[in-house]
Order: C-alpha cells, then structure tokens, then sequence
C-alpha cells in the first residue's frame, strides 16, 4: 500500500525495534502530551496500514498500548538505523537485531501473532 508521502513503512514490518524521539521541531522541547526529546518505546511493531493509511508511523508496543507520530514527511536512511522526519518531531528508527537475509521474512512476527498470542492467553516478553 502507498501512501501520500512514498514512505517505506513495509521495511519495518518483520521486525521489533526502539523508537526514540530525538528531536522537537515545533512545542519547544513541551509536547502536550508529555513526547519530548527522550521519549523511548524499546519494543515497537508496526501496524502497516494505519502507518500507510495516515502516513504516520503507528507502533504497538504491549498489549493494549499503542503509539503513533504526526504525519511522516520525510524518511532518512542511516547505517543501522533510519530517521523519520515529521510535522513535529524527529524520531530514530532502529532494529532491535541485525536479519540475515530471508531468515528475518521466515521467522518474524507480526502484529497479528502477538494479537493472537494475548488472546490465547500467552505471556508476551
């Protein structure tokens, strides 16, 4: 699925990485909620199509707990980690392994196994 800004949320999608707020663009360092500079959530999933649906990046990172950015605007590529550029902030992306090619793809889980594995009643580390 595109979405308007041609972000690349799809190369997040067989992975659980850290998102880490590293820079306020527009409260002055003040969100209202609280997201400021800092800001880490060490265990993130991507929920692909609100991500591409909104072009903000949406996380789940616990049962009942979810995130999501301001709109993404601009997606940089770094060695080891990728920096979101949004209306209000810069986030750094970074995978919590390094995937061997075709091995991240076959043993990866998605949102919906940890959906799963919760309703099963399975405890989630």
């Amino acid at each position: 699925m595109k979405n308007i800004n041609n972000i690349n949320f799809d190369k997040y999608k067989h992975m659980s990485f850290k998102l880490e707020k590293i820079e306020d663009t527009k409260f002055d360092n003040n969100h209202p909620n609280g997201y400021n500079p800092g800001f880490k959530i060490n265990e993130a999933v991507v929920n692909l199509d609100a991500s591409n649906q909104y072009c903000a990046l949406f996380v789940h990172h616990g049962p009942d707990r979810w995130f999501h950015t301001s709109e993404v605007r601009k997606q940089e590529e770094c060695e080891g980690y990728d920096l979101l550029h949004t209306l209000n902030s810069i986030y750094k992306v970074t995978p919590n392994f390094v995937a061997i090619p075709g091995v991240q793809e076959k043993y990866a889980v998605t949102v919906q196994d940890v959906i799963n594995d919760i309703n099963d009643g399975k405890e989630i580390v």
